[in-house]
């Protein structure tokens, strides 16, 4: 008979409970919800007996569905620079194999030109010290000593041969030493960028394995808020069966209720005024068909729930007899009792903390007759107040301005 808020605590919840979400995403939970939320303001409060767990079940499925989202946006986007770092890991790594093959290649050629200006050096030492020993004139000996015209032309050519291959050591020498001076500034710029690379290497680790501990964190935030969902739901779903007993169990009641009354109270043409039970309190909820917020169950509710605080003084509505005061705390009703105001009228009051009369008692107009409480099928402190006449219960409205419309009426 009770609080709004329970509804909307309970609104996700409910989708699974119907049995439309198996495990569900974000955009059909709201989907259901919206529609949920469109039923609940056609009524006017939730259905009596909500379970507390269920309550509890269902505010942490809304809690672990609402953060959900943006967990998962977390992780992603961790994952996400995560990638990106990798890939730019990956590719520092190979800009630093491509520099040290380069690097090793340029050595090569160093070492190749040095061996070569070695030769070279060697070479030219020799010619200059066998020019120093033959005084300069090495060549003009060679032609003097020469036996004939023909062999005077080859010694002649053969000088020239040798003028020519110093002059190509010179040059080959010059050569390599320019190739050398290349290759060193070359070499030196490529450790350079090795030990440039290096470092940017080791920085970019640093940041991967930053980027992977947040990613890490993301994920088990995702993974404890889907498995707070998952134990919600298997909560909710196990608590169906037991709500499905609680409204059969109220069902069974109200009608018993009615029988018992009807045999108990008296018979007759009901005339006359009541007083409001709880002065300076107004109802809540009126009579008529409820659907149940999170299973979509109907149920007559033949009676007005009028809000109060916990011990709030209950007044009997006309002078009459108690028939009973019970004390049913694992009903439905909870702590009630039935007032006979004779001729056929009857009032009921439900869910009491406790009695201030008890059977057989002849209580006045006014008098306290009990405490207003939160017994039984309830989730907050009200009084339920019911109207019978000869058994059959009336909208207790019609005694307030209303009309006095009977149960077939208002729950055909």
């Amino acid at each position: 008979m009770r609080a709004r808020a329970v509804l909307a605590a309970a609104v996700l919840s409910a989708a699974l409970l119907a049995g439309l979400l198996a495990p569900a995403s974000a955009d059909d939970l709201i989907d259901k919800a919206d529609e949920l939320n469109n039923k609940i303001d056609q009524t006017e409060s939730a259905l009596e007996g909500a379970s507390a767990r269920l309550q509890r079940a269902a505010a942490d499925l809304e809690r672990a569905q609402s953060q959900l989202p943006a967990a998962r946006s977390a992780y992603e986007a961790a994952a996400g620079r995560l990638s990106s770092a990798r890939d730019r890991l990956a590719l520092i790594r190979q800009k630093l194999r491509q520099l040290r093959a380069q690097q090793v290649k340029v050595q090569t050629e160093i070492r190749q030109a040095e061996r070569r200006i070695v030769r070279s050096e060697t070479l030219i030492a020799r010619i200059v010290r066998y020019q120093y020993q033959t005084g300069g004139y090495a060549e003009l000996q060679v032609v003097l000593d020469s036996d004939s015209p023909t062999d005077f032309v080859q010694r002649v050519m053969a000088t020239q041969s040798v003028t020519d291959a110093q002059a190509e050591v010179v040059d080959q020498l010059n050569a390599d030493k320019s190739v050398l001076a290349a290759r060193q500034q070359q070499m030196q710029v490529t450790e350079e960028a090795i030990e440039a690379t290096e470092a940017e290497a080791e920085k970019q680790v640093e940041e991967l394995q930053g980027l992977a501990d947040a990613a890490r964190s993301a994920k088990r935030d995702v993974r404890q808020l889907i498995a707070v969902r998952s134990r919600s739901l298997r909560v909710a779903q196990q608590e169906k069966a037991a709500e499905q007993e609680r409204l059969a169990a109220l069902d069974a009641a109200r009608k018993a209720l009615q029988a018992q009354i009807a045999q108990a109270a008296s018979t007759g043409t009901a005339t006359g005024a009541l007083i409001w039970p709880l002065p300076g309190a107004s109802a809540g909820g009126g009579v008529g068909w409820r659907t149940h917020p999170v299973y979509g169950y109907r149920s007559c509710h033949t009676g007005v729930d009028i809000s109060a605080s916990s011990g709030t003084e209950i007044i009997a509505a006309r002078t009459g007899v108690v028939i009973w005061t019970k004390s049913e705390l694992g009903g439905p009703f909870g702590n009630n009792t039935l007032i006979d105001h004779g001729n056929g009228l009857a009032t009921f009051y439900a869910h009491q903390s406790g009695f201030a009369v008890q059977a057989g008692q002849k209580v006045k107009k006014g008098q306290v007759i009990g405490y207003v409480g939160s017994t039984g099928y309830s989730t907050g402190s009200h009084l339920h107040f019911e109207v019978h006449i000869n058994g059959v219960p009336h909208d207790p409205m019609g005694w307030f301005g209303g009309s006095k419309t009977p149960q077939s009426q208002f729950c055909p």
